[in-house]
């Protein structure tokens, strides 16, 4: 395996992500005494996007977490005719930067909810997925520009007859509604993955993600491989592919089910392809594996990885029927963030009214792992009992801190 991790480690001191300040959800805050100004003389464009939560202003309002078909729409078209205006109004470069990262995030949500809904329907899959797949590339090209503090160029432009069309159709069909969210929308955490992961992940020619949850994945990575390829003359992936599977959320409905997904794959790509399945998180990893069971008919080479686990009811309660560690590839020492946490943060964040912030700043960009908490090295050396498992385990474990000690004393 090459070390690519080596060759485009000094891409970390160029990142912006460490001058910001995340949020348990993955949303970014901004000073108000920053932005209070240039704010509120564009209040018309920004109000759309942004919310107060002294003393910060916060990236995600309630209709970023909208369900409805119509508002995500409308949203669509409305950052498609704002990205422009703001690239080209007189505002501080800092404060432009994170705006247009901001309306980047939307479009990526929104895009995404789009395709989950598209992918669902034979009807709509024939003449729209293709298109919003792209778009979701141009779309990650352009934010991961903008994380190497690239020039601010024209945002990805989008047809607006496209998303009619695509209004038009989704009616017909009687859908008025949305997923709320796809769970790994954390561009910080996707991002310090990708660089943990980069040298397994080059080993691959295609991402396979289930919906919705890990839809931001494949699209992100691939376009982080792209930018840092460039400068090191690597191949990178070939593409990316979705499932609609869960054994846990049936609430959203797919006309296909898991075998005839698979089988419609295997007509696109031939048996010897090299597939990383990705998963967002994972508890019991019975998700990841019937889908890896699944493509095992029809593929020989499937590496398995989720980006986030529940190690607290994997160590902590041994009742708990959680992943084993044989079981998934890539594994990282992420905790699980999800369910009622992070359901009582997504209401802070929705509230319209303004509140004062409630969490102490050493929260900011604070990423939870496994070993916070425990040895960790010890907890792998004596419940791993392949070496090659070992290995990428702490591999992976390694880079991951690397990363984040590099982020930091970048921040400082």
């Amino acid at each position: 395996m090459n070390d690519l991790y080596n060759m485009i480690k000094p891409f970390l001191n160029q990142t912006i992500l460490s001058k910001y300040k995340f949020g348990f959800a993955g949303e970014v805050y901004i000073e108000a005494d920053r932005f209070e100004e240039e704010y509120n003389q564009n209040l018309p464009i920004l109000e759309k996007y942004f919310s107060l939560k002294k003393p910060f202003y916060c990236n995600r309002n309630y209709t970023y977490y909208s369900t409805d078909l119509n508002e995500t729409t409308d949203l669509v078209k409305n950052i498609a005719f704002d990205a422009p205006i703001i690239l080209n109004l007189e505002l501080s470069y800092d404060n432009k930067r994170y705006i247009i990262f901001s309306l980047t995030e939307y479009m990526l949500s929104c895009i995404a909810k789009l395709v989950g809904v598209i992918f669902s329907y034979t009807s709509l899959d024939v003449n729209y997925y293709k298109a919003l797949k792209e778009y979701l590339i141009d779309l990650t090209d352009y934010i991961t520009q903008i994380i190497f503090d690239e020039e601010l160029n024209q945002f990805p432009p989008l047809s607006f007859d496209l998303i009619d069309s695509i209004i038009s159709d989704m009616k017909d069909l009687n859908i008025s509604d949305v997923r709320e969210y796809s769970e790994m929308d954390n561009i910080l955490i996707m991002f310090i993955t990708y660089f943990a992961l980069c040298d397994y992940i080059g080993e691959h020619d295609i991402i396979i993600s289930p919906l919705q949850g890990a839809a931001l994945i494949p699209p992100f990575f691939i376009s982080m491989q792209k930018y840092t390829n460039s400068m090191n003359r690597c191949c990178g992936l070939a593409g990316y592919e979705y499932v609609r599977f869960s054994k846990y959320d049936n609430n959203h409905y797919c006309e296909l089910s898991l075998i005839d997904q698979v089988h419609l794959l295997s007509a696109q790509y031939p048996e010897s392809t090299n597939i990383l399945l990705i998963d967002d998180n994972t508890g019991t990893a019975t998700t990841i594996k019937s889908i890896k069971q699944e493509l095992l008919k029809y593929f020989k080479n499937i590496s398995t990885c989720a980006l986030e686990y529940y190690w607290e009811g994997k160590i902590f309660n041994a009742d708990y029927p959680a992943f084993q560690l044989d079981e998934i590839d890539l594994i990282t020492p992420l905790c699980y963030r999800y369910f009622k946490i992070l359901e009582e943060h997504l209401k802070f964040l929705k509230n319209k009214e303004d509140i004062n912030f409630r969490y102490d700043l050493v929260e900011f960009s604070k990423i939870n792992m496994i070993y916070d908490k425990i040895d960790y090295s010890l907890y792998i050396n004596n419940n791993c009992i392949e070496a090659s498992t070992k290995t990428r385990i702490f591999s992976v474990y390694e880079r991951i801190k690397d990363v984040m000690e590099m982020l930091s004393k970048t921040n400082s």
